[in-house]
């Protein structure tokens, strides 16, 4: 085990009343602090090596309270963090650069910042600019830098040297994608060759993407430890405010609006199918009763693939549909049709019914995961990606 937290708790010291805080100034501490704030409660998990981790949660929720703790930056109230090996957390990129000296000048004295030895610097300076694409501009003073140039110098810095924990904290705004791709390959071999790589971000695509697990906290406790999709799919309740502990989901929200629920895929021939094929245009047809007035009604479905990504999401909002309104006992039936223009592969339908354009705004009825269903691909050329465009090609020799 490389990282373990066993019941670890941390909190500060805080006041009730604003008149406490001055209190505590004029004794220098000794009255006026009454109220403790808990950061974390009783936080307990183990990362094996290899495992790329992705820790979600609203701002305030303690994360960055559980990474200082990690990195041995502050201690615990209660508990114990185990952490065998090197631990490098990527932060504020590029901050302790000193403009006046040249890229490879900050190198050498970032790198001893962030525990190389000089040898270790010498041997992978070469290959730090060319990583960070910066080669020709090893010798300019980093004020001449962009500030998307000094960020990847910076990644490249850090990352030179494999180290046992990675922490990548919002730190993938380095550049433009082709750049974040080569940062991901880079964590990639890292976890290839038994790092552990602790991923937070508030990208919910990239750490379904990349990571094999997902915690959720909030409010300084650990309320979801699983599968990425699962994970998405409770946090996304969890912001809508759908429910107030994720033990109680059940995926639906006011559902005291909807009766006599149905839903479902139907192919050309008019069946209804969970099998799909790629090409095929088929209908998602969504049905319900009022149980009391309803006014301004938005219906909208989205299609998600096994890690979480976003496929596809649409509403009959965004396209430009009159409103729905209804008394109670009236029932509507709502039809979307559409090509099946993703890959082969398993998928989630969820659906809400709302006021507006988003279901934020409120809802009668959402279910993040109504449904799985598959899509196959008969009488087609294979292709690949996440995405199935009809393509015709030719060719011709000219001599």
């Amino acid at each position: 085990m490389v990282l373990e937290l066993n019941q670890v708790s941390k909190s500060y010291q805080g006041f009730s009343k604003a008149w406490h805080r001055l209190l505590t100034g004029l004794t220098f501490g000794y009255f006026g602090l009454d109220t403790k704030l808990y950061a974390l409660r009783k936080i307990s998990f183990s990362v094996q090596k290899g495992e790329a981790l992705g820790i979600i949660g609203r701002n305030g929720a303690g994360k960055s309270t559980l990474l200082k703790l990690i990195a041995k930056v502050t201690r615990p109230d209660q508990g114990k963090v185990s952490v065998l090996g090197t631990v490098r957390a990527l932060l504020e990129l590029g901050l302790g650069f000193n403009a006046e000296l040249s890229g490879e000048e900050n190198v050498y004295y970032n790198g001893l910042v962030w525990g190389y030895s000089p040898q270790q610097i010498k041997d992978h300076i070469d290959e730090i600019f060319s990583f960070a694409e910066l080669s020709e501009y090893r010798n300019v003073p980093v004020k001449n830098y962009s500030s998307g140039m000094a960020m990847r110098l910076a990644f490249s810095l850090a990352t030179a040297i494999r180290p046992d924990i990675l922490i990548v904290d919002e730190a993938l705004a380095v550049g433009d994608a082709s750049f974040q791709q080569k940062c991901l390959k880079r964590f990639r071999a890292f976890l290839q060759e038994g790092s552990i790589v602790l991923f937070v971000s508030h990208d919910l695509a990239l750490v379904s993407t990349f990571c094999s697990r997902v915690l959720i906290l909030e409010k300084g406790e650990l309320v979801f430890d699983g599968a990425p999709k699962v994970g998405m799919d409770r946090y996304m309740q969890l912001v809508a405010g759908e429910i107030e502990t994720l033990e109680e989901a059940n995926f639906i929200r006011a559902s005291e609006f909807i009766q006599e629920l149905d839903f479902g895929f139907y192919r050309d021939n008019g069946l209804k199918s969970q099998l799909l094929y790629v090409g095929e245009t088929v209908s998602l047809k969504i049905q319900f009763s009022a149980l009391t007035k309803m006014q301004n009604v938005t219906v909208g479905f989205h299609i998600d693939d096994e890690r979480g990504n976003r496929i596809y999401g649409t509403n009959t909002f965004l396209l430009q549909l009159e409103p729905i309104a209804l008394d109670a006992n009236d029932k509507a039936v709502v039809r979307f049709h559409f090509p099946i223009y993703f890959s082969e592969g398993k998928y989630s339908l969820g659906f809400a019914i709302h006021q507006g354009e988003s279901h934020l705004e409120g809802s009668y009825l959402w279910r993040e995961v109504a449904c799985d269903f598959a899509v196959e691909r008969i009488n087609l050329p294979k292709s690949v990606g996440i995405s199935y465009i009809p393509t015709k090609a030719d060719a011709k020799i000219i001599r």
